[in-house]
Order: C-alpha cells, then sequence, then structure tokens
C-alpha cells in the first residue's frame, strides 16, 4: 500500500454500531500509536456531536476505544493524549480514570477505552480528583474520555510488522459502541 493510499486511509473511516458487541472498523489510522484501525484522538476532539468528515461517530455518551502516546500526566486520575498532526490539529485529548487504571507515564503508549464526555472541570473535578483548575483550562468546553480501560499492550512495532489482531474485524481501535 502506498504512503498516499495510507494517507487517504488514514483519514477515511467506516464504524459499524451493535448495542451489545463492539464491532471492527475498516480504514487505516495513521493517528494511532498502535496501528488499529477505527476512530482516534481528533475523532473523540470534533466536540459536534456528531458525524465528522470522516464518518466517525465521537458524539457524547458513546464508548470509543483510541491509541496515542500519553504527553503529560496531569494527576493520579488524569492525562493527556498525543493530538494527531495529520489533519493540522495536533491538541492533546484528556482522560480522565480511576486511580488503579490511571498508572502511566509520560510517553507511554496506551490504549483507552472509555465514555466520551464534554469537559466542564466543575463537573468533573471531584468526581476525579482532578488537581488545580488552570492545568485543565484547554481542555474546557471540548470532549474527553472517562475511562474504562487504559492498558499499555500498544506496541507501535507490532503495528508496523502487521500483526493478525490488526484485521478489519477484530480491531479493537475505534469501535465506537453505544
Amino acid at each position: 500500500m502506498g504512503i498516499d493510499r495510507l494517507k487517504y486511509a488514514g483519514r477515511t473511516l467506516s464504524v459499524a454500531l451493535l448495542a451489545s458487541s463492539v464491532l471492527a472498523v475498516s480504514a487505516c489510522q495513521n493517528g494511532s500509536v498502535g496501528g488499529e484501525e477505527g476512530a482516534d484522538v481528533e475523532d473523540v476532539q470534533e466536540g459536534e456531536n456528531g458525524e465528522d468528515d470522516t464518518g466517525v461517530e465521537a458524539e457524547t455518551g458513546s464508548t470509543v476505544t483510541v491509541s496515542a502516546e500519553v504527553e503529560e500526566v496531569l494527576s493520579d486520575e488524569s492525562f493527556q493524549l498525543e493530538g494527531s498532526n495529520d489533519w493540522g490539529d495536533d491538541e492533546p485529548l484528556l482522560v480522565v480514570s480511576a486511580p488503579e487504571d490511571a498508572d502511566v507515564s509520560e510517553g507511554d503508549a496506551v490504549s483507552v477505552t472509555g465514555t466520551v464526555r464534554d469537559f466542564d472541570y466543575a463537573t468533573w473535578s471531584e468526581d476525579y480528583e482532578l488537581s488545580d483548575e488552570a492545568r485543565y483550562e484547554e481542555f474546557d468546553g471540548r470532549q474527553f474520555i472517562v475511562a474504562d480501560e487504559v492498558s499499555q499492550d500498544v506496541s507501535p512495532e507490532e503495528s508496523l510488522e502487521g500483526s493478525p489482531e490488526e484485521s478489519p474485524e477484530s480491531s479493537p481501535e475505534a469501535s465506537p459502541t453505544e
């Protein structure tokens, strides 16, 4: 597959939704450190509460899985993922989770599964013991992920080698479900 085709495939996504199961999607994703397919950091950041121009729904309340590098750890319960430069928008994505799930460090490649929500510091700070409000100002009014699961088993090398886990039928990365 040529580089131009990979770039194009990274921008074109299709999503299948089922109420009780996660379905795979069918497009390559350059905005993911793990090489999985489907929603990426930018899809969640759209904040449009609907479908973006890639066809991925990242509406508030939907469940998504994204993978990216941890850009900064903000507190024991929150961190930000690197944005993607592929679309000219490299804004970080906020992730909040239970303390035992947020055991990450800057530079870790992680896969995050959780619910897309709209961020308001006053609404979320007490439940997730968020640190100083000033650290979260850039996320105010944007979408973020309340993580149900955070795993550090994402390996960029595996994705370059074409591991069998990347097939469109079994990809975990951007499987928006309801």
